[in-house]
């Protein structure tokens, strides 16, 4: 019963209507959308890290004039002013890092983007040729399935035709067998047929029918003048 059963399952699977791959891009549109966010989060990072990078050789450049500022108030006497120009020099050498450092950050995850994206692209591609083929493939089966059906329904006809054919075929065959079983009949003279009259004899029996047709007139007015005489 169990085997049945599964043998029931399958043949349904084999008949049920398969998925039109046609309409199967679902996964496709969704990859195509992450690809997009990808390229939006690289796009953004190249926009703050060029932001970083500008701020990053601004404070680069404030450092020696710092330290000459330094060594100029140190020099005129003003150790006050100097430290305070050290100390502000200090404070950008540490934004300097933190800067760079940001930046490091920043191309450590484009980079990781960066093969994200490569990646997408790559498996979109490889999809998207698969779907192609797939559709292909699809294609050409549906055509030769309305193609097998159209010939089952000519080859029902053919086999029609030919089997009516083969009756005709028959029944000339039996017909010819006995025109020619006749032709040997009377060959032997097995079989007589009823011999045509002749030209003369048509002719006489012509003749007969005028001479009748006469007689019988000439008769009905001798009748005539018979009765009438009879009165006078």
């Amino acid at each position: 019963m169990a085997l049945f059963d599964r043998l029931k399952v399958t043949l349904r699977a084999l008949t049920a209507p398969a998925d039109d791959p046609r309409e199967m891009y679902g996964g496709l549109g969704r990859q195509r959308a992450l690809l997009g966010k990808v390229q939006q989060a690289l796009a953004d990072i190249g926009i703050t890290k060029a932001g970083l990078q500008a701020k990053t050789a601004e404070v680069h450049d404030k450092l020696p004039a710092l330290q000459d500022r330094a060594r100029r108030y140190l020099q005129a006497g003003q150790e006050d002013l100097a430290r305070a120009a050290l100390q502000q020099r200090q404070l950008a050498t540490i934004m300097l890092d933190a800067l760079q450092s940001q930046i490091r950050d920043l191309e450590q995850e484009e980079q990781r983007l960066t093969m994200v994206e490569q990646r997408l692209s790559a498996q979109i591609e490889a999809f998207f040729a698969r779907q192609e083929v797939i559709v292909a493939r699809y294609s050409a089966a549906e055509a030769q399935v309305r193609i097998n059906e159209s010939l089952g329904g000519v080859s029902q006809e053919l086999a029609d035709l030919g089997a009516a054919l083969e009756r005709a075929e028959e029944r000339t065959e039996h017909m010819q067998a006995r025109a020619s079983a006749i032709d040997q009949l009377l060959e032997i003279g097995a079989l007589d047929l009823p011999a045509a009259p002749s030209v003369d004899a048509v002719e006489r029996e012509l003749a007969d029918i005028d001479t009748t047709e006469a007689v019988d007139e000439q008769l009905a007015v001798l009748r005539k003048e018979i009765v009438t005489d009879g009165r006078g």
